[in-house]
């Protein structure tokens, strides 16, 4: 065990409330426990710290405080400590003003008027009133303490099994893209906003052409992944059959519907290159609920929108799908995007958006995919916080060798 790991042991042992936010997995957990899952916990506080009030009796035993009054500091200290622990959870800037307040029922309650000289059978009484009270509030709170471990405890384990499993499934289905060949170089990568994204990006090399694609699955977790699986086998059984991209969509979508859950679909953009005995490369593209992917074009130096209206994968049973073609040549630039990349706001609402991507490419054409990438990611990082997976692939038309 190094120092500071040590010293962190020693600031948890010390100061409880330490230990319940002292990482960002710790506060983001906090942040969104639901205050009816957390009453367990706030109630075990509300007892255990209740009992300062007793302890400050017995202590002051030979002059008591009055039998009301701390009957109700009990109750106000332990609000107030509830109040403490729901503001290091929630809203830490009004930790100051709530220990303040704590103080200054301290301060009240140690200038109440007491009892001077009381008999022997009063002090002997309030003693064990004071001590039943302790063990009870302790009781109290020990079991509320252990119900809430318990409870939440199975609950959080059976969510890190859930969310291990599916990270295991995307990054299996979505792993890193880095390919080149005689006809494309291909980068591209998925950034997720949480522990598992919804954003499936593939790419199937054929002898005779290439077909690359991004599906923008609803949802999270495991039943995005089990959806994204089934996209990403559909498209690549389809590839394999040599069916053009209309159909192959059309495909997937007839089968999408019957195996998932109503509410779930799958927003896609794709691209198929082939490039002909006279060295030409064709590029057809299909989008289903997707916005435009973009061309570079080397020859003109310029950004083309692709896009087309056409409802997403899975939503509606019986849609037919097209598709269109461009001719496109060496150094073109294809690519393709979520919408967590250009939906991102900055502080005035404004969304990164699409020209933003177009002048980037427009200034980066040239230079190496992977460089290409990180700018972008770069810029959009700079615009704005993210709020969902950010998926890019970019695609070159490499000279005929």
């Amino acid at each position: 065990m190094n120092i500071r790991r040590a010293g962190q042991v020693l600031l948890e042992v010390a100061l409880p409330l330490y230990g319940i936010a002292s990482t960002p997995e710790r506060r983001h957990y906090w942040k969104n426990l639901s205050l009816w899952r957390s009453a367990k916990l706030l109630s075990a506080v509300f007892f255990i710290l209740s009992s300062v009030a007793f302890i400050m009796d017995l202590f002051a035993a030979k002059d008591p405080f009055p039998l009301g009054a701390v009957l109700v500091m009990a109750a106000v200290f332990g609000g107030l400590n509830v109040l403490f622990v729901l503001a290091e959870l929630r809203h830490p800037a009004l930790l100051f003003p709530v220990l303040i307040v704590i103080l200054g029922a301290i301060f009240v309650f140690l200038k109440l008027p007491r009892k001077r000289h009381p008999s022997r059978e009063e002090i002997v009484q309030r003693t064990i009133f004071d001590t039943s009270c302790l063990i009870t509030v302790i009781l109290l709170s020990y079991r509320l303490f252990l119900s809430f471990t318990t409870t939440e405890g199975v609950t959080h384990v059976q969510l890190q099994t859930e969310l291990s499993f599916a990270h295991a499934i995307q990054n299996t289905l979505v792993p890193p893209i880095a390919h080149k060949d005689s006809l494309l170089e291909i980068y591209g990568r998925t950034l997720p906003s949480e522990m598992v994204g919804g954003d499936l990006v593939d790419v199937v090399i054929m002898q005779d052409s290439t077909m690359a694609y991004l599906a923008d699955v609803s949802g999270h977790g495991i039943p995005a992944g089990v959806l994204m699986g089934m996209v990403k086998t559909a498209m690549r059984q389809g590839a394999s059959m040599r069916q053009s991209l209309p159909d192959l969509l059309d495909g997937v979508n007839g089968v999408l519907p019957a195996v998932k859950e109503p509410h779930m679909y799958a927003t896609l953009a794709g691209l198929k290159f082939e490039r002909n005995s006279g060295g030409e490369t064709k590029a057809e593209y299909i989008l289903a609920g997707h916005f435009p992917l973009l061309h570079y074009r080397k020859s003109a130096n310029d950004v083309m929108r692709c896009g087309m209206e056409q409802f997403p994968l899975g939503l509606l049973p019986g849609v037919s799908y097209n598709s269109n073609c461009r001719m496109c040549g060496p150094g073109d630039l294809f690519a393709i995007m979520s919408d967590g990349l250009t939906e991102t706001e900055d502080a005035k609402g404004e969304e990164f958006g699409l020209a933003r991507v177009e002048e980037l490419l427009l200034r980066l054409a040239d230079k190496p995919l992977p460089e290409i990438f990180e700018s972008v990611i770069a810029a959009v990082a700079h615009h704005g916080k993210q709020q969902d997976d950010r998926t890019l692939l970019l695609l070159r038309i490499l000279p005929r060798a």
